[in-house]
């Protein structure tokens, strides 16, 4: 590593640093999608950690989350790519009340090349809008439409990212990716609406930079110092519904 992205390194990380964290969130029954990996991971273990039960969700394998051996953890495997996947989902969270929901399943579409215009594959854009947005609202239908439905949903936490801003976007391409976060984005601000008027729902997209991931292993923020952010930023700020932020909080344009 250069010198130069040593020192871009250093300050993005000095810039998300944080030694009083207030991790008060317990006793919660919380729905993570896509913990077997990355952030999901990260908030699983975090959240495991301040007496909470969790489900968490995997596309493929979940030897991760398997591994973690907590009876207050739930494995489901859940494949949002496909509608026709969440019978086991839906019959895992019967009876269970969910009182927060992690959205933080995710795929980035394919390299650059591959997203560019001439490029595009479309059945793929379809597989990832479905992944990285469509599925979220059928997640969300299905909890509110249990015959069982004690759900409180006092908190949904959509994890968006920064391409998905039409107001930041000055570099173009990436069209898969930028344009399925950015219909995260518009179900977020109309869920934000909606289910906080029926249900009092707090309901909000956050960025979480640049942090180490599947879709990112070069990221300069570790997973679960970014986990241990969005806790933070949960427990300690009380106006977020409607609102799309970074890790500290700071609204970022739609």
């Amino acid at each position: 590593m250069g010198l130069r992205k040593k020192i871009k390194k250093f300050l993005y990380q000095r810039k998300f640093h944080k030694n009083n964290f207030q991790l008060n969130i317990n006793n919660k029954n919380i729905l993570v999608t896509g913990g077997n990996s990355g952030i999901g991971l990260a908030l699983t273990k975090n959240l495991l950690a301040l007496n909470n039960k969790v489900i968490s969700t995997y596309r493929e394998n979940g030897e991760n989350l398997i591994a973690i051996n907590d009876l207050n953890l739930s494995v489901v495997k859940l494949d949002q790519s496909d509608i026709n996947n969440f019978n086991d989902f839906e019959k895992k969270i019967e009876e269970t009340a969910i009182d927060i929901i992690f959205n933080c399943a995710g795929v980035f579409g394919g390299n650059f090349e591959e997203q560019e215009v001439k490029n595009i594959d479309f059945k793929k854009f379809q597989k990832v809008l479905m992944v990285n947005s469509i599925s979220i609202l059928n997640i969300i239908k299905i909890i509110l439409n249990k015959k069982k439905n004690k759900s409180k949903l006092e908190l949904i936490i959509n994890i968006s990212s920064d391409a998905g801003s039409i107001n930041q976007n000055k570099d173009g391409d990436a069209y898969i990716y930028r344009t399925s976060k950015s219909a995260l984005n518009s179900i977020t601000k109309n869920l934000s609406i909606d289910l906080n008027k029926k249900f009092g729902t707090t309901v909000f997209a956050i960025d979480p930079g640049n942090t180490k991931s599947g879709m990112n292993p070069g990221g300069y923020i570790e997973t679960d110092n970014c986990a241990k952010l969005i806790i933070d930023l949960i427990t300690t700020n009380s106006e977020l519904n409607g609102k799309f932020v970074n890790l500290l909080g700071k609204e970022i344009l739609w």
